[in-house]
């Protein structure tokens, strides 16, 4: 399929609503959550260097890049210009802060600059075995929900061991990106937690906590806001603050003191898990454009 086609998107829309409505698919969720969320926890760099929906993003982007590239034409590779182009393009972050979160990733060892000999003046990067690796590692938990809804896809194993599917991924969530735009427009409800830091991690810490019995329609938790915090190496104060905002939003209400037990409405439930399940369709359709292009 034309991945510039229309039909593309509401392809990607369709197998969401297949895979949202499949009846293992909240035993999935919370399994990728905690799976998600524990990466993250012992990852905590990532966590502040961007926020979910720009790592997914800046990171299909960059390893498209990377792997387009070539000693003979470093042009098609990495530049800071190209991504901060495309970051602008699609409303995820100014110029200077695209700058800054590159600069990190190549202190924390993901990215390293590499010279043009012809023009001094460009700054070209490419990813190190360690960003390769740690792309690898934050596709993995939905690659899992998904062998768990659909059988053995093949994908947990083979994206271990191959960076040519990798490649082929990245590539076509990038173009996905290029001409469709970020998935947060798909569920625009979500984009006022996206934009804080671990703002969508923090709602997967809450949904994804040990509810005993049924499953009720709604649900109250007992919610540690300290704790939650030092997992995520944020404040108190951050994490009660995007709590409250899904409280005003309607998702949750707040109970005890502090607000420490949380009833979870089903509308929170059903906000992460259209997301969630937007994000596992665009990478399953990648996984079957590079199936089909092995």
């Amino acid at each position: 399929m034309n991945i510039s086609s229309p039909n593309c998107q509401s392809t990607i829309l369709a197998d969401a609503r297949t895979i949202r409505t499949h009846s293992d698919f909240g035993v999935a969720r919370t399994v990728f959550a905690r799976r998600y969320v524990s990466f993250l926890e012992a990852n905590l760099p990532l966590v502040h260097m961007a926020t979910d929906e720009i790592r997914f993003m800046v990171g299909a982007h960059v390893l498209s890049r990377h792997f387009a590239a070539s000693p003979n034409d470093l042009s098609a590779g990495i530049t800071v210009a190209d991504v901060q182009t495309f970051c602008s393009a699609h409303g995820l972050a100014g110029r200077n802060r695209i700058s800054a979160l590159l600069m990190t990733m190549c202190k924390a060892g993901y990215l390293r600059q590499i010279k043009d000999v012809c023009d001094k003046r460009i700054k070209h990067l490419e990813v190190t075995r360690a960003g390769i690796t740690i792309c690898k590692q934050i596709i993995s938990p939905y690659l899992q929900a998904l062998t768990q809804l659909q059988g053995p896809l093949g994908a947990t194993r083979h994206i271990d061991i191959d960076d040519a599917f990798l490649v082929k991924l990245a590539r076509y969530c990038n173009n996905y990106f290029e001409f469709h735009g970020t998935l947060v427009d798909l569920v625009p409800e979500i984009r006022p937690f996206m934009a804080r830091d671990a703002g969508f991690e923090i709602l997967l810490k809450l949904v994804s906590k040990e509810m005993k019995g049924g499953i009720p329609k709604d649900r109250t938790v007992h919610f540690h806001y300290g704790a939650v915090a030092d997992c995520f190496g944020v404040s108190r104060v951050h994490v009660y603050r995007v709590i409250e905002n899904a409280a005003k939003a309607g998702y949750v209400t707040l109970h005890g003191s502090g607000g420490r037990a949380i009833e979870i409405h089903a509308s929170l439930f059903e906000l992460t898990d259209n997301f969630i399940a937007l994000q596992m369709a665009l990478l399953r359709q990648g996984m079957i454009d590079a199936g089909s292009k092995a």
